[in-house]
């Protein structure tokens, strides 16, 4: 029951919400990466339900659409931005694996994998939240170049300057 109320929050907020930084959304998808980490470790070990498996294309919709959130007045770091893209890129190798293999050590590795990544969602979301409640944006640059790699955190004068005001 909680993970259905926990899914209903994340569609409602997913529709009713224009593309700001949200920290309800962040906290709910962070409760949802704790109820499909419970449900994927203890799923029969001949394979995920198609209603989990939907479950966790969702998921990844969710964090695709978390990373691209923000505005000026609730931003999102643009570190956890990019978390959030490899959490969904890495949701969606994880089901492709899981859809298409045979291979029990590939299916078995897939599903250890994607229970990893909810394990660390969780705290992700919560991270998020508090975020953008603070609004915090000291942000790592993203190599657009490059998509799905993340730069590193090269703090210019300026941002040093701004940050100590």
């Amino acid at each position: 029951m909680k993970s259905v109320v926990c899914l209903f929050s994340i569609l409602t907020l997913s529709f009713a919400l224009p593309a700001a930084a949200n920290p309800e959304l962040a906290r709910s998808w962070s409760e949802e990466a704790r109820v499909l980490k419970a449900r994927v470790t203890t799923s029969p070990e001949s394979g995920l339900s198609d209603d989990l498996m939907k479950d966790l294309e969702r998921f990844g919709r969710v964090a695709t659409r978390l990373s691209a959130s923000g505005e000026d007045t609730m931003p999102l770091p643009e570190d956890l931005a990019c978390i959030f893209r490899g959490m969904a890129e890495e949701t969606n190798l994880q089901l492709d694996i899981l859809n298409s293999s045979t291979d029990p050590a590939a299916l078995q590795g897939a599903r250890q994998r994607l229970a990893k990544m909810l394990e660390d969602a969780a705290p992700v979301g919560q991270a998020a939240a508090i975020a953008i409640e603070a609004g915090n944006v000291m942000a790592a640059p993203v190599d657009l170049d490059h998509p799905g790699q993340c730069g590193a955190v090269h703090p210019t004068p300026e941002k040093l300057s701004l940050e100590s005001d």
